[in-house]
């Protein structure tokens, strides 16, 4: 089923696809402590977070002074959000049979097992 044409216009994602994008933060707890959507189309993880940040209506938390939000590769590290090392090895599996070979890739393990629970809470949302 895809949207009546003059809805369709407004949608910049794939092809007869209407695609929106969320942003979430959670805390360790699986809860969410914030939760945005209705950024339309494809756009680039920094868009999005730059979107609810600068767009009063999404009151968004920003992070603590000391404090950091843990992100993935597609945002960038400055105050407050903490992204990996790129082009280093990051999920756990990787490290199976080969300890961290540097600082970096230690710090991206470390970070991957924090991050992996946005990712379990995800999990968690789609099964209900």
């Amino acid at each position: 089923m895809h949207p009546p044409s003059v809805e369709f216009i407004n949608w910049h994602g794939r092809p007869r696809i209407p695609t929106t994008n969320v942003l979430a933060i959670c805390d360790h707890d699986l809860l969410f402590t914030y939760f945005a959507s209705g950024v339309e189309g494809s756009y680039h993880d920094t868009h999005v977070l730059n979107t609810c940040r600068t767009t009063e209506t999404l009151h968004f938390p920003e992070p603590l002074s000391s404090k950091f939000y843990i992100c993935d590769s597609g945002y960038v590290n400055k105050p407050g959000f903490m992204a990996p090392y790129r082009y280093r090895r990051y999920h756990p599996h990787e490290f199976e049979h080969n300890a961290p070979d540097n600082s970096e890739e230690f710090f991206n393990l470390i970070h991957s097992g924090l991050r992996s629970v946005i990712e379990r809470m995800f999990g968690v949302w789609k099964n209900k």
